[in-house]
């Protein structure tokens, strides 16, 4: 019974439906706390406000998986460009393309983070900001146990369960304008696993207790939540003592994603040493001395720069990203 079995083990109490938690709700197993977490579609919703995040996620949350090819161009059509509607299959198709398609740049970078971790991830592993899933079920497939795929965006959380769910890669991939291929693969053998939970959390809060990871992953999520100090810590906090975790970002801060404060470098070029280098001021967070005065429990054992990273956005439109990866250690 993968849910109770995944979630017990994190300190929550499942119900189950038919062998399956599709829909109900999680109740948080501490005494002080006993908040109860709603499960949509398989995933649990484990945050502090649940309320705010559905009022962003509505339309997801609801989004039916029934409607035919024919329904979801004509929707795709009315709904026209730039609607939510656009938005959350344009995403989905960009994401599920460079995780799951035949000349995805996902594998590639998740590879280049395996080279650079240099040793074998065994026991359980986090993989924060999971989009699609592909990362999940590599750490699963490579350690043989159970890893939890962490996100907060609902429409992509439920791409990757379906694909758990059904073993099959179904999505639809943007031709150009509104124009999409639905894709349907069967999921890959190796990937063939029940060893993998997906969760809707809020990076800087993570619903899981101190060290209860053995490692965990972070894959281009850095420059794209609200406090990539509370990313940091947050990561610290969750993995034991001596583990490893394995950070990598391209530096595209916006500040739709994360104010201007909050940046790691990329601004105030005329007050640092640094002239403002994100690189720079990453290392100091992370440097075993604590140099930025803020001990983020992690330092850097390796690390590797201008590593290629793939989007497209459509049939005729890549947009190309370098890369900043590093091996982190949580210290003792």
């Amino acid at each position: 019974m993968r849910g109770e079995q995944s979630w017990l083990k994190l300190g929550f109490v499942a119900k189950e439906i038919d062998n399956e938690i599709i829909e109900g709700s999680l109740i948080c197993s501490h005494p002080a706390c006993q908040r109860e977490h709603p499960i949509f579609d398989g995933i649990p919703v484990v945050l502090a406000d649940a309320s705010s995040w559905i009022a962003n996620q509505f339309s997801a949350v609801i989004r039916r998986e029934d409607l035919s090819d024919f329904a979801e161009s004509l929707i795709g059509d009315l709904a026209g460009q730039g609607s939510g509607f656009d938005h959350e299959r344009g995403n989905n198709s960009i994401y599920a393309h460079a995780h799951w398609g035949q000349e995805g740049g996902y594998p590639h970078l998740f590879e280049a983070a395996m080279q650079l971790l240099a040793e074998r991830p065994s026991g359980l592993w986090l993989d924060i900001g999971c989009s699609v899933g592909r990362g999940t079920f590599e750490l699963a497939r490579r350690t043989g146990e159970l890893a939890v795929g962490l996100d907060l965006n609902f429409s992509m959380l439920r791409l990757a369960e379906r694909i758990r769910r059904t073993r099959r890669v179904r999505y639809s991939r943007r031709r150009v304008g509104l124009v999409f291929d639905p894709v349907d693969n069967p999921l890959a053998e190796e990937f063939l696993t029940e060893n993998v939970s997906f969760w809707c959390a809020d990076v800087s809060i993570l619903p899981f207790p101190d060290a209860a990871f053995a490692g965990a992953i972070s894959m281009n999520m850095l420059d794209c939540v609200a406090s990539p100090l509370g990313l940091l810590l947050e990561l610290s906090r969750t993995i034991a003592k001596g583990s490893a975790a394995l950070v990598c970002t391209p530096f595209d801060w916006a500040v739709g994603a994360t104010a201007l404060a909050s940046w790691i470098g990329g601004h105030s070029q005329r007050s640092t040493p640094e002239q403002g280098s994100s690189l720079a001021e990453l290392r100091r967070y992370l440097s075993a001395t604590c140099e930025a005065g803020i001990d983020t429990g992690l330092s850097i054992e390796a690390e590797q720069d201008n590593v290629p990273w793939r989007l497209s956005t459509n049939e005729r439109a890549v947009t190309e990203y370098s890369v900043y990866m590093a091996k982190l250690r949580r210290k003792l």
